[in-house]
């Protein structure tokens, strides 16, 4: 599949706030239910802008910050909020291997990260293996279309195309939901009965 990774050198513009105006944290946090997670895990987390946002919605939650790029995770390690240190815990992983335990989050989050994936079936198996059974997944990214910024066309999956990813690795209740303008937005469920 045809795939495109951030220009690490570029790390700055992964931390502007100005990206809520089209990708509101509020908004992703409301197709999920509203929850109350002990345990996120965002995978390729950059820098953290979003992982810091949903911590700020899950006060009592841990959140691990994943990302395969050293500089990304020094950027977490420096730049978190000092209300957050104790909460938010940078992780280096590789792209198919997040270094926790089977079945630790409550929550697995992936932020603009399905166009940069080498293997996304391995990636969302991944995902499955970190959720804890009933656990929640969000994910979103570009969608195809025109858009004034992101990455090139020939990148960018559908919302089915991310649904049918998502539901052949063995995620359930796998929905999209409207409201962003040019990003699809996922979410899906770990079974109640699962081998992972």
């Amino acid at each position: 599949m045809p795939h495109e990774k951030f220009d690490i050198t570029k790390l700055e513009r992964l931390d502007d706030r100005a990206r809520f105006g089209y990708l509101p944290p509020q908004l992703m946090w409301e197709a999920l239910g509203s929850p109350s997670p002990k345990t996120i895990v965002d995978i390729g987390a950059g820098t953290g802008l979003f992982a810091c946002a949903f911590a700020d919605f899950a006060p009592e939650a841990t959140v691990y910050a994943t990302d395969t790029q050293p500089a990304a995770v020094r950027w977490m390690l420096g730049h978190r909020p000092p209300s957050l240190c104790n909460r938010l815990q940078p992780l280096l992983s590789r792209e198919t291997a997040v270094p926790l335990p089977t079945g630790e989050a409550d929550l697995v989050v992936m932020i603009n990260l399905h166009h940069e994936l080498v293997d996304p079936k391995a990636s969302y198996r991944e995902a499955l293996r970190l959720a804890r059974i009933g656990g929640q997944l969000l994910v979103v990214d570009w969608a195809p279309g025109e858009a004034p910024m992101g990455p090139p066309q020939r990148v960018r999956a559908s919302a089915e195309q991310i649904v049918d990813v998502a539901v052949s690795v063995g995620f359930v209740d796998v929905e999209s939901h409207p409201g962003l303008e040019h990003h699809s937005m996922i979410t899906a469920r770990k079974p109640t009965v699962c081998a992972l």
